[in-house]
């Protein structure tokens, strides 16, 4: 028992428990990371509008390349996603970091949005996602289709 990559409610969950919110396990779709059959990491995917795509990620230890390759795989794919967006909380440095290394960029600011504070909204673009190209630049094959 090593890494797995894994969907569904428990994904959704744990996700849901780390960043602090509530679980709608009909509405949303989820990508988790396990290691030794402890969750790592998550995203919780919403409010596909049929352009872009809200993602909540927590990731708590490291993760594999197969994994980031899934989970930006999903959104822009297999959804056909041109954007990702993503709230962070303004006090949450850590989250900031997280997403701005993944090459999220940051596009709003909501004042006051949060309990502690301003919600920033990163978003990445499909074509400026490098976890959807293999090395040199070159397109990778769907980590769903081998799903």
């Amino acid at each position: 028992m090593g890494w797995d990559i894994v969907t569904g409610p428990d994904a959704g969950a744990w996700t849901a428990a780390q960043i602090g919110t509530a679980f709608l396990p009909s509405a949303e779709t989820c990508i988790g990371l396990t290691r030794h059959g402890e969750f790592v990491a998550g995203v919780i995917y919403e409010d596909w509008n049929g352009k872009s795509i809200v993602a909540h990620i927590a990731i708590t230890r490291c993760i594999t390349p197969a994994y980031l390759a899934a989970i930006f795989d999903y959104p822009f794919n297999v959804c056909g996603a041109h954007k990702i967006i993503c709230p962070v909380c303004s006090d949450n440095p850590r989250a900031i970091k997280l997403v701005s290394n993944m090459g999220f960029a940051i596009e709003a600011a909501l004042k006051d949005a949060a309990p502690t504070g301003d919600i920033l909204i990163f978003t990445l673009t499909k074509a400026d996602c490098r976890f959807l190209k293999e090395h040199h630049g070159k397109e990778k094959a769907s980590a769903a289709a081998c799903a």
